[in-house]
């Protein structure tokens, strides 16, 4: 079946099936879902313990019964319904409601850590009942409340007792209020902000999974009838509920290049998603199963995906204001955020991310006030055959007036799937740090519990960062995920590394911190977990490259990414080599040497224009401070024509060794260069082409 837009009529039965088996009444009102009410948003038609069920998308599914239309409920009664979650609600969510503002009227429901409930006006105030444990996820689960007059309330869960509240008076209906099932009749908070939640808004959202059979009753349920329904043999069945993984693309290795998909989550979320065919990038390389996803469920920042599906993920740039966090994570239907490929050849990648950083109530920070420009990031992303990429990170800085309080720019952000938790994707000795020399300090995490607490955690101002790392100027963070890849930033010197210990909740079963990105369509910059029921995401280190100016009121910073499968150590040649570049001296040719790039991990040389390079000769001064990891080279003019390629006076086929790709501008082609050799010592380059075009 198909997803179903928009409005679907349906014919809603009331107090004319008698369902309930040996019952000696109707329920009041019935809704079955193959015949069911009006239900407007995104939802599915799928099969349920009795024919078919409503599989609500957690956003925009509900039904609405006008008061007008609705059945009188008496003050004794009872509701019953079948269930099947594919995740906990933001907030409390009605299975069904009619009731007003917490003064009249009923609410049956599910919380945010999955708690049946019944809430009611009755003996002059509001009484909440709710069951001890949560409801399971992903299986049928019979659910049922029962509300005596001048008795109380009974929850059941699958038959059984899960709460009960004794309590006097009759119960104060909402006749003039609409009936709702399966979603709130106005925006709600999202549950369980971190503080200050500036950035927390009311939001839409509806129950998330399959409903069935919900009934109205203007009498009281016996156990024993209760029990019977519960007992239904379809209960067993498995519920249409697809599985939930965040979508990498094909395993790796692949072809290396940039690719343009359409990355599938689950069917409910895509179908909210107005895009077509090529809306995600995914990276792949030829010599590494790791892969570089930039997912619109991420608003576009990158994830480094291991062999074995774990996700690594980093933070854009972020500040904040009265509104909270202004960063790319609350773009939730990526507005201001966008992707596209500049380069894909066999030697080099080059993949731009733009956005401009918002708050949780969609505005933007603006950069200066007359022209009315909004702050703009641009990320270029450089990535090398050898599974390294560089993240060039360039912006220009806000008037003074407008400046930002604070900036971060760099944020390790670990992801978990829905239905993992810290302890299945990261190892407790998470973090390694490596100077250029080698030494090395590894941080594990989580800390000890004597000072890893939710009171510390929930602090305006979080104290949970460790600043006065070892060894004292780092460059090199490896993070110890649960795969044989460990991912790894290296940084400039200068750069101040902050670890956090207080992201991993023992007291919640070491569930990850946040689940308000990625993925997520609620407004808020901050909401923490409750339950492994949904993609959540969690820092354990801040750290802050040195800027570059660049003038013009541009800053600029670079950092190089990859993923090892080796031991830490074993990094610090390529660090030495990004922050060392041997020196490329220009030994005959008219090609001009422009330095070493940072902020793409190459070389450039510059042809005369329409001259060309002519019989260009070069070489690496490494040394073993200086050693050369692997060398790209752009020689820009060089034209169209061949290349030959000889190191060290031997000549080189195209291969994993040697690649070579063309970069056409408007200003003509420029040849770019891959040469995988590592060196402590002269490395000698040649290189000869066709001559130019009189």
């Amino acid at each position: 079946m198909t997803i179903s837009r928009g409005l679907a009529a349906f014919l809603l039965t009331i107090a004319s099936v008698p369902v309930v088996r040996g019952a000696a009444e109707p329920p009041l009102a019935q809704w079955r879902f193959d015949t069911g009410d009006s239900v407007a948003g995104a939802f599915k038609m799928v099969e349920g313990v009795s024919g078919l069920a409503l599989r609500l998308d957690g956003y925009t599914t509900r039904i609405i019964q006008k008061a007008a239309e609705g059945p009188r409920i008496s003050s004794t009664f009872s509701v019953d319904a079948w269930i099947a979650l594919g995740a906990y609600p933001w907030n409390w969510c009605p299975i069904l409601a009619q009731e007003k503002d917490g003064e009249a009227g009923y609410f049956f429901g599910i919380g945010p850590r999955g708690e049946l409930g019944l809430r009611l006006a009755a003996g002059g105030r509001w009484i909440t009942v709710e069951s001890a444990r949560p409801l399971p996820l992903r299986r049928f689960t019979h659910v049922a409340a029962v509300f005596r007059e001048n008795d109380g309330v009974r929850l059941y869960v699958d038959g059984v007792e899960a709460g009960r509240l004794v309590t006097a008076g009759s119960l104060k209906a909402a006749p003039e209020q609409d009936i709702v099932l399966g979603a709130n009749r106005e925006k709600v908070m999202p549950s369980y902000p971190v503080p200050p939640a500036e950035g927390t808004r009311p939001s839409w959202f509806s129950l998330d999974g399959i409903l069935d059979e919900v009934r109205l009753f203007n009498r009281a349920l016996a156990p024993e009838e209760i029990a019977s329904e519960a007992r239904r043999p379809q209960a067993s069945m498995k519920p249409d509920l697809p599985p939930r993984v965040l979508p990498s693309g094909p395993p790796g290795p692949g072809r290396f290049g940039a690719y343009y998909t359409n990355l599938r989550y689950y069917e409910d979320w895509d179908a909210l998603w107005p895009v077509s065919d090529h809306p995600d990038i995914v990276v792949q390389f030829d010599g590494s199963p790791v892969r570089v996803v930039f997912w619109r469920g991420l608003r576009y920042s990158p994830a480094w995906v291991t062999e074995n599906g774990l996700w690594l993920a980093d933070q854009g740039m972020e500040s904040g204001n009265p509104e909270g966090c202004v960063e790319h994570m609350q773009d939730i239907h990526t507005k201001y955020s966008s992707v596209r490929i500049i380069e894909s050849t066999p030697a080099r990648v080059v993949v731009h991310w733009r956005y401009a950083p918002v708050s949780g109530h969609d505005n933007n920070w603006i950069a200066n006030e007359r022209s009315g420009f909004e702050w703009w990031v641009d990320e270029y992303y450089t990535f090398m055959p050898d599974g390294t990429g560089v993240r060039k990170v360039r912006w220009r800085r806000p008037e003074a007036s407008l400046a930002f309080p604070w900036l971060e720019i760099q944020e390790t952000s670990v992801l978990a799937h829905p239905g993992q938790n810290a302890k299945d994707v990261l190892s407790n000795d998470a973090l390694t740090y490596l100077d250029l020399d080698g030494n090395s300090a590894t941080y594990s995490w989580p800390d000890d519990k004597s000072v890893n607490t939710r009171e510390r955690r929930n602090m305006a101002v979080d104290p949970s960062i460790v600043k006065d790392l070892k060894p004292e100027t780092p460059v090199i963070q490896v993070v110890k995920m649960r795969s044989q890849a460990k991912p790894f930033v290296i940084y400039e010197p200068g750069t101040r590394p902050h670890v956090y210990v207080g992201r991993v909740r023992d007291e919640v079963v070491n569930f990850p911190a946040y689940n308000h990105w990625p993925e997520s369509l609620v407004r808020s910059d901050g909401r923490f977990v409750q339950a492994a029921d949904r993609t959540t995401s969690w820092s354990i280190s801040q750290n802050y490259p040195p800027e570059h100016d660049e003038g013009n009121g541009y800053s600029w910073v670079a950092l190089l990414y990859g993923a090892t499968f080796g031991e830490p150590q074993s990094l610090v040649p390529l660090a030495r080599s990004w922050n060392r570049a041997p020196e490329l001296r220009v030994l005959a040719g008219t090609a001009e040497s422009r330095g070493f790039d940072i902020g793409q991990r190459g070389y450039t040389l510059n042809c005369a224009a329409g001259k060309g390079c002519g019989a260009l000769r070069f070489e690496f001064a490494a040394t073993a401070e200086q050693p050369l990891v692997n060398a790209l080279v752009v020689i820009e003019g060089f034209g169209d024509g061949a290349a030959n390629v000889s190191v060290n006076g031997q000549r080189l086929e195209e291969s994993a060794g040697l690649r070579l790709g063309r970069r056409r501008t408007i200003q003509g082609t420029d040849l770019i260069v891959w040469l995988e050799r590592a060196a402590t010592g002269k490395v000698e380059v040649r290189i000869t082409g066709a001559p130019p075009p009189r």
